[in-house]
């Protein structure tokens, strides 16, 4: 018997423990295999940890410029996802800081949730005035929510796709499990627990108004599997002087690593940069 078959079974004789189940399912991201130029990119940094709530939180750094860029992982991501782009941003004159969520990459492994990594996030803001961000895929919901609530002002963003929904994230349980109306509904109500925002309309497009930049680029590939393209132009079209790159043949993760990517943000942020980004 499946999953989905032995969750429809559950789901009948007790919805409250399939939602139990789904959350926990969302509460503790699955980590990827580390690849090799991820480790080289982890050994020549120089690293440190602090405490967040019940996390030991790894931070990351590289380089000495007088520029200052912090990246931030998606779900089931870590730091050293940006592996390929840091030496870039080194290259153009950055200090970067990075570093592992909770019960992400090398930081204590326990369950967490959205609103504490993007609590995390803002931590990290107020420490640090930074000239630019990076995100990539939930990473970009995390930093665009704390931004938001500290009404932030930064010189660039580069978003590598975003959802826009918080629903989206649910929905991710939702398909895995093959949750029934009722069963979601009782598990937007656990997550409605956690936090003092509304996960129903809490939407990226509505909070990134609060966010005053110069400069924010969207780069999404067309055939994205993972966060439809769709769901980065809601978002870009919310927020003034955004830029929108679509390109092919990245997919969702590969995009980190891909060549084409890497060579469009060493441009965004060389100092020779004219800041416009043109759509391909």
């Amino acid at each position: 018997m499946n999953l989905k078959k032995v969750v429809g079974v559950l789901q009948r004789i007790s919805p409250k423990l399939t939602a139990k189940v789904a959350f926990k399912f969302i509460s503790k991201p699955k980590n990827r295999k580390i690849r090799s130029f991820e480790k080289s990119i982890l050994g020549e940094a120089r690293k440190s940890s602090i405490k967040f709530r019940k996390f030991d939180i790894k931070v990351f750094k590289w380089g000495n410029g007088n520029k200052k860029a912090l990246v931030i992982h998606g779900w089931g991501g870590r730091a050293a996802n940006f592996g390929a782009i840091i030496p870039k941003l080194i290259e153009n004159g950055y200090e970067v800081i990075s570093f592992d969520a909770p019960c992400h990459g090398n930081s204590t492994r326990r369950r967490t949730s959205f609103f504490e990594i993007s609590d995390l996030v803002k931590l990290f803001l107020q420490k640090e005035k930074y000239d630019l961000v990076i995100t990539h895929s939930m990473g970009s919901v995390f930093a665009l929510l704390a931004m938001s609530s500290l009404k932030y002002k930064i010189q660039q963003l580069i978003i590598l796709t975003t959802p826009n929904r918080f629903l989206e994230f649910i929905g991710a349980a939702v398909l895995h499990f093959g949750l029934n109306p009722k069963t979601t509904k009782l598990l937007i109500n656990k997550v409605r627990k956690t936090s003092e925002y509304e996960p129903i309309t809490l939407k990226a497009s509505r909070f990134v108004k609060d966010i005053e930049t110069k400069l924010v680029t969207f780069i999404h590939d067309k055939a994205d599997k993972i966060i439809p393209i769709n769901t980065s132009k809601k978002v870009s079209a919310s927020i003034q002087n955004s830029d929108f790159i679509e390109i092919e043949g990245t997919g969702h993760f590969k995009m980190l690593w891909s060549k084409k990517v890497v060579q469009i943000i060493a441009d965004l942020t060389s100092e020779n940069s004219n800041l416009i980004a043109t759509s391909e």
